[in-house]
């Protein structure tokens, strides 16, 4: 076990090892990492590019995706500490005109709490469906617009995650506080912890996003979501995020500016309700987990074009976190690119978890699928098809063929939990594909029909 900060600095070269390993098997485009121990910041860097010709370094900005919930729920807590907010109040004590599914009963029973820990009963589709947008929308306008969607649970009853649940955080801080999000958490939480290379914006600096495409990563300028910013998309970089953790791991205070009292950080990361992960409990802005009898606190994070990773094991004041600029939602879903957790293994003596699918494997099997269905769909069918009169055989296979595109289309945005929308922001490679072939298998069904006819 780690003792003390000289026995992580001897493992440095593990770490930049492990991490340059990572970065060339994951083809990442670049990645940077802070680690914190015991009050100082043990390990800093950058690898890899942050797009024309810049390379990445500590201080380069990414969007940090769901670790802006940790922000988000820490500001409420200032909040609730100010007497402006009670944790047990309905929402609508603050936002009158608050309302879900119209006309929903269960809405005014929402309360501040439900939000913080996903307990609202909003969807999880809702909330990706928040981090699809354009970019064209207000906190407030994407507020109301939740009173056409229905809860999916009473409030207060079953932990579901929704960014949604934080888009309505970011407003009730504007609502209580008078400013606008991104002022709150600037003049409140960035400036007086020096956060200098962080944003409530698209921030000067910010490193180039790209995604993974049948396994390669290119370069994508994704909208930047103001109304998402409590959700998803604050800005900042491994040096700043450094300072947040070892805030986390304090009593509030950081170099002796008291940014939240002692009593309620620990409300913040007091484990709450069970998640739909085995082991991991939902606390404010974070996740509980037990990591070989040490109990951690984490939280990852995405938009379509970055990755974050944040870990705190507190019994060891110990923190890492890892910024990256690449993503797509497969990878995520596998949990391909938990950086941070391993750097924290590594820290801690324990042997790094190895995973049987590796990025590679993963999308060399997807792309020798997607090859042989669609030599499948353009050959061999279009053969059997036209290569004699119609049967009832060829006639049934014909009408299956073109009833899965119309299957898809419905079905496949439940399934994933995401609109189409989403599925095209996040999983381009495969809803081109889907897309192709669906408008492909129509057009040649429609031309063996009319051939069949002739």
């Amino acid at each position: 076990m780690i003792g003390a900060s000289t026995g992580l600095k001897e493992r440095v070269s593990s770490i930049e090892a492990y991490l340059a390993q990572v970065q060339r098997d994951l083809r990442l485009p670049g990645l940077s990492v802070s680690v914190v121990q015991h009050g100082e910041v043990i390990y800093a860097a950058g690898f890899g590019t942050a797009g024309a010709g810049r390379a990445v370094d500590r201080h380069t900005p990414f969007i940090l995706g769901s670790l802006s919930k940790s922000f988000t729920a820490l500001a409420v807590m200032q909040l609730v500490e100010r007497k402006l907010v009670d944790l047990d109040e309905p929402v609508r004590r603050y936002i009158p005109w608050f309302m879900v599914g119209s006309p929903s009963p269960d809405a005014g029973r929402i309360t501040v709490r439900d939000l913080l820990t996903h307990m609202s009963g909003l969807s999880r589709y809702v909330g990706r469906d928040l981090l699809s947008g354009r970019g064209d929308k207000s906190v407030e306008q994407s507020v109301k617009e939740l009173s056409a969607v229905s809860l999916i649970h009473t409030p207060g009853v079953q932990f579901e995650y929704s960014n949604s649940n934080y888009l309505v955080l970011a407003y009730l801080i504007e609502t209580v506080s008078g400013l606008s999000y991104p002022t709150y958490i600037e003049r409140f939480i960035f400036k007086p912890l020096s956060m200098g290379n962080s944003a409530a914006a698209s921030a000067p600096g910010l490193a180039q996003g790209y995604r993974w495409w049948f396994g390669w990563p290119l370069p994508f300028d994704a909208p930047y979501l103001v109304d998402a910013q409590g959700a998803a998309f604050l800005v900042s970089s491994a040096a700043d995020m450094a300072r947040w953790l070892l805030l986390h791991l304090s009593d509030g205070s950081l170099d002796g500016v008291r940014v939240l009292s002692a009593a309620a950080l620990e409300v913040l990361h007091a484990p709450f309700v069970s998640t739909k992960k085995r082991g991991s409990t939902a606390a404010m802005g974070w996740r509980v987990e037990s990591l070989e009898g040490e109990r951690v606190l984490r939280h990852g994070g995405e938009v379509s074009n970055f990755r974050s990773e944040m870990v705190l094991v507190p019994g060891r004041g110990l923190g890492v976190v890892v910024l990256t600029n690449c993503n797509n939602g497969l990878i995520a879903q596998l949990g391909l690119d938990q950086i941070a957790m391993h750097v924290v293994r590594l820290l801690l003596s324990l042997p790094p978890l190895r995973k049987r699918l590796t990025l590679r494997s993963f999308y060399l099997g997807l792309n020798a699928g997607i090859v042989t269905s669609t030599l499948l769909q353009l050959w061999l069918w279009p053969f059997f098809a036209l290569s004699g009169r119609p049967t009832w055989l060829s006639v049934g296979l014909l009408v299956l063929d073109s009833f899965w595109p119309f299957l898809a289309y419905f079905w496949l945005p439940r399934a994933a939990d995401m609109p189409w929308r989403g599925l095209k922001l996040y999983v381009p490679d495969l809803y081109s594909w889907l897309t192709g072939m669906a408008v492909i298998t129509l057009v040649l069904n429609l031309l063996i029909v009319l051939r069949w006819l002739l």
